[in-house]
C-alpha cells in the first residue's frame, strides 16, 4: 500500500489535477490519498471538498500548521511502508508511481526516490536536481567580493554539468538530495532517521533536512528517470510570494544552524564583512526590458547540434531550469512564459556539450 500526501495552500484547482493523476494511473499500486488543507480559508476548504468529492480523505486544519507538520499528521495516522509526497501544483505521469515502487522494492538500501521533473506539460523545461547545502558552499559562493563572485559563476557551471547528468541519465542516478514536492519514501528509512519532518521548519528545507538525516543513517537517494512528474512550481498561493521568499530565507538559515552551526566555514561565513555593495566580474547582462511575448535567441552555428537554454531567478544561474534543443533558434516556451513568477528573469544559452561558457546572460522583468 502507498499512502499519498498532498498539502493544499490556496491551490484547490491544482489539487484536483494532482489527485486525478494518481486515481487515473494504470499503476497496480493504487494509493490511499490524503489531502491536508492549510489555507485557513473556509471558502477554499469548501471548494476543495466539492472538487474532490469522496475520492480521497480530506483533513482541514483550522490554522496553517506548516507543510511539514501537515505531512506529519498523515504519517502518524498511517502505517504503509511507502509514503508518496506530492505538491498540489505537481502531478505524476502515467507509470511513474509504479516505476518508483518497483525500483525501491528491488533496492532495499534506497530510502527515497524521486522522478525526472518537468516544469511544463509540453515537457520542454526540466527542473534542476535539488542541491545539497554545505557550509563550504555557503562560504565560498556568496557573490559579495571578486573571489566569491568568480566562484559563484564556476559553481553554476558545475551545477549545470550535474543537472545535465541527471536530465540525460539512461537509468537511476544516485543523489545527495531530492525534492519533497514529488518523492516516494520508505517508512523504515524515515523512522530510522528520526521521523518524517522537523516542525521547526515551517515551510522549505524540511525536505532537505529529512534527506540529509536519511543519508546519515545509511540509506541512499535516487532519481529514477523512468518516472516522470510535472511541477508548475510557485503555482500555490501566488498572492503570498513575498511571504514565501521570507520563509525560504529563514528556513535556509535554520537548516545551516541545525546541521553546521559549529562548522568553521559556516562560522566564517557568518562573521565575514559584506562587500562594498559593488559586485565585480558579474556576468555581462543584456536587458530585454519588459517583453510582451516570449523572447527568441539566436544560436551560434557551432551550438546548433545541441544547446541548453537555462532559466534562473538570479544572475549567477543557480539553481537553473533547463531546456535542451537543437537548431539556430532557441524560443522560450510560451507555456513556461505564462507561469513565470513576477520579478526579474535571467536566462543563459550555451552548448549542451561544453562545460565552460561565455559569461553572458539575458534578463527581463515580469510584472
Amino acid at each position: 500500500m502507498v499512502t499519498a500526501i498532498i498539502v493544499n495552500f490556496y491551490s484547490a484547482h491544482y489539487v484536483a489535477r494532482a489527485v486525478n493523476s494518481l486515481l487515473s494511473s494504470e499503476d497496480r499500486r493504487k494509493p490511499d490519498i490524503w489531502v491536508v488543507d492549510n489555507s485557513e480559508d473556509a471558502t477554499e476548504a469548501d471548494l476543495l471538498k466539492k472538487i474532490l468529492g469522496g475520492t480521497c480523505k480530506v483533513v482541514v486544519n483550522s490554522k496553517n500548521v506548516g507543510f511539514g507538520a501537515a505531512c506529519n499528521q498523515v504519517f502518524e495516522q498511517t502505517e504503509s511502508e511507502w509514503i508518496l509526497l506530492l505538491n498540489p501544483d505537481a502531478y505524476l505521469e502515467k507509470g511513474a508511481l509504479e516505476a518508483l515502487c518497483s525500483f525501491m522494492d528491488k533496492y532495499p538500501e534506497v530510502g527515497a526516490a524521486g522522478p525526472l521533473i518537468y516544469w511544463d506539460e509540453g515537457r520542454k523545461f526540466l527542473l534542476p536536481p535539488s542541491p545539497s547545502p554545505s557550509p563550504w558552499h555557503y562560504l565560498l559562493t556568496s557573490p559579495d567580493d571578486r573571489v566569491r563572485t568568480n566562484l559563484a559563476w564556476l559553481n553554476s557551471l558545475w551545477w549545470r554539468h550535474q543537472s545535465l547528468s541527471v536530465w540525460r541519465a539512461a537509468g537511476p542516478k544516485r543523489q545527495r538530495n531530492l525534492s519533497g514536492g514529488h518523492v516516494l519514501l520508505r517508512r523504515t528509512a524515515v523512522n530510522k532517521a528520526g521521523g518524517l519532518f522537523d516542525t521547526c521548519f515551517f515551510l522549505y528545507y524540511e525536505d532537505t533536512d529529512l534527506f540529509l538525516r536519511i543519508r546519515r543513517v545509511g540509506f541512499d537517494l535516487f532519481v529514477v528517470p523512468e518516472a516522470v512528474a510535472v511541477h508548475q512550481f510557485s503555482g500555490c498561493a501566488r498572492h503570498k510570494e513575498e511571504w514565501k521568499r521570507e520563509e525560504m530565507a529563514r528556513s535556509g538559515i535554520l537548516f545551516m544552524e541545525k546541521h553546521y552551526g559549529s562548522h568553521l566555514a559556516y562560522r566564517l561565513a557568518k562573521r565575514r564583512k559584506q562587500g562594498s555593495g559593488r559586485i565585480r566580474n558579474v556576468p555581462v547582462i543584456t536587458d530585454l526590458g519588459r517583453p510582451q511575448s516570449p523572447p527568441v535567441f539566436s544560436v551560434p552555428k557551432k551550438w546548433n547540434s545541441g544547446w541548453l537554454l537555462e532559466w534562473s531567478p538570479n544572475p549567477f544561474m543557480f539553481p537553473a531550469a533547463g531546456y535542451l534543443g537543437k537548431g539556430d533558434k532557441a524560443v522560450f516556451p510560451r507555456e513556461v512564459w505564462a507561469i513565470l513568477p513576477a520579478g526579474k528573469q535571467f536566462v543563459r544559452l550555451g552548448s549542451s556539450r561544453k562545460f565552460l561558457l561565455p559569461r553572458k546572460i539575458w534578463q527581463w522583468e515580469k510584472r
